[in-house]
């Protein structure tokens, strides 16, 4: 039996009106309240509606899993930090308003975004509204609590956690993602059965991992010893081309490859704008989603605001009960915070400075990347997991890059910094046109000023605006019909970069 620990964790959440991250983190938080308590739980947001409707089912979670957690509230995190143990960031600057216009503006110049919130344009914006905001928060850790360990759910993990570890780099800090879950999942059970991989005997998977977020690769994979790999290889050309297993384009870079990457191929699409394109996105190549719906992502926030005010009545108590019960799985951040507490060495999916032992010599260093990491003596380890294999890490090299390139910009509000790392990227280069990537950089500075305050002083007005050559008129980005249309065709004779065309 785990002996107890006397005293009181503090764990403060910011961002807590997140409608992805705030169940699933507070059963996690419960799960964690089994063997560690008591707990003083501080939900933080700038959004009093939804802080308040999450206070209130999360309020109802303790209170039926009978859990030992005193739960506070507020809008300003300097109130909830001081002294915290754990502090977890789940915050999106902008919401759905703001990835509108990363999706939307992007695909006026003929650059596709299925998700936007990692790389191409709508994931370098993103960040550079998010990064600011990031080095304030910990910026306020420091002062108030720099003893805690920052758990980070907010994306773009890369250019995020970069900016984090150079405002304080004391502070021990670690970004996440659940992407690697992917391979406990009845889906690639499917795939493990279909390569007669017997994992019935109950012995652990021997896995080594490396990349960026969202585009990591497994690198060793092995069951009791066995190399799993010429199995899964022997697999892929069916895997990939029956479409039985999902993620076929996960398949298809296992066969051109050799190596599974886990994350979703909507997410390592974006990645290679060679696979996926102005030429090709409609047609859904390997399935892959052709555009974000921002309108979809918007309705289940509301939806989900819906279920939260239906969960506060008594009479939907069961549902609680059965479904949101503590676990250690879905989001895993307090099962690391176990492992801190217990000096477990188990491995984690962990975002990391790429600097000192056990980094990725191949990559930049101090540029940001994702490998399994363990606690001891309370403090972060990386794994060595070598190079990335030759191929993979010439993908891969261009992003790691460009991070340091988007937190300059972030910081300085230099439009000359921010091109540079729009330049930069493989899906901006892809049309093979500056002046473009400059007038929809300009543009989505313009659609974007409120949430960038650091570039105010070089936005355009909208008459300035007007008189570029390339420009967005409001009705062709805020209507519907209109906002998922291109405007300004890259020149086809680039068709011959994309795939199927170059195959």
């Amino acid at each position: 039996m785990i002996e107890v620990i006397n005293g009181k964790y503090k764990i403060v959440y910011i961002g807590a009106g997140s409608f992805r991250f705030s169940i699933p983190c507070t059963m996690n938080i419960l799960d964690f309240a089994k063997d560690f308590n008591p707990i003083e739980l501080w939900l933080v947001d700038i959004d009093f509606y939804s802080l308040s409707l999450i206070k209130e089912v999360v309020w109802r979670m303790v209170q039926l899993h009978k859990k030992e957690v005193e739960i506070h509230s507020t809008v300003d995190r300097r109130i909830a930090l001081p002294n915290a143990d754990y502090v977890l960031i789940s915050i999106s600057v902008g919401k759905q308003q703001t990835e509108l216009i990363d999706i939307h503006i992007p695909l006026k110049f003929g650059i596709p975004q299925n998700t936007g919130d990692t790389c191409g344009p709508g994931g370098i914006f993103r960040g550079i509204r998010t990064i600011s905001v990031m080095v304030e928060i910990i910026k306020d850790i420091e002062e108030l609590c720099p003893n805690a360990l920052v758990l980070n759910y907010t994306n773009p993990q890369s250019t995020t956690m970069l900016s984090i570890y150079q405002a304080a780099p004391n502070v021990q800090s670690v970004g996440l993602c659940h992407e690697l879950f992917y391979l406990e999942s009845k889906k690639f059970g499917k795939v493990l059965k279909y390569c007669k991989i017997n994992t019935s005997t109950k012995k652990k998977f021997q896995i080594l991992y490396g990349g960026l977020n969202h585009f990591s690769w497994i690198t060793k994979f092995e069951y009791g010893g066995e190399d799993l790999y010429p199995k899964l290889r022997e697999a892929a050309d069916y895997m990939y081309k029956s479409g039985k297993f999902g993620r076929p384009f996960n398949f298809y870079l296992l066969k051109k490859t050799g190596y599974l990457t886990y994350v979703e191929d909507r997410h390592v699409a974006e990645f290679l704008p060679e696979f996926y394109n102005y030429f090709n996105h409609w047609d859904k190549p390997f399935k892959i989603t052709d555009l974000r719906s921002v309108y979809r992502v918007n309705s289940e926030r509301m939806f989900m605001y819906l279920l939260i005010k239906a969960l506060k009545r008594k009479r939907f108590s069961w549902i609680i009960k059965l479904f949101l019960r503590p676990t250690e799985g879905i989001e895993k951040a307090l099962l690391m915070a176990k492992d801190k507490e217990r000096d477990i060495p188990r491995h984690h999916v962990c975002n990391v400075l790429n600097n000192g032992p056990n980094s990725i010599p191949s990559l930049p260093n101090n540029c940001v990347i994702e490998i399994p990491c363990y606690f001891k003596n309370e403090v972060i380890h990386k794994v060595n997991i070598g190079n990335l294999p030759n191929l993979i890490e010439q993908w891969v090299i261009p992003h790691a890059k460009n991070q340091q390139l988007v937190v300059d910009a972030a910081l300085s509000g230099n439009p000359g910094d921010l091109i540079k790392a729009l330049l930069a990227d493989p899906m901006c280069g892809f049309i093979e046109d500056e002046e473009k990537i400059e007038a929809l950089m300009m543009n989505m500075l313009y659609y974007q000023k409120d949430w960038l305050p650091n570039f105010s002083e070089s936005i355009l007005n909208y008459s300035e605006l007007k008189k570029m050559k390339y420009y967005i008129e409001k009705s062709e980005l805020y209507k519907r019909k209109d906002a998922r249309k291109e405007k300004y065709h890259p020149d086809t004779s680039l068709k011959v970069k994309s795939w199927p065309y170059n195959h």
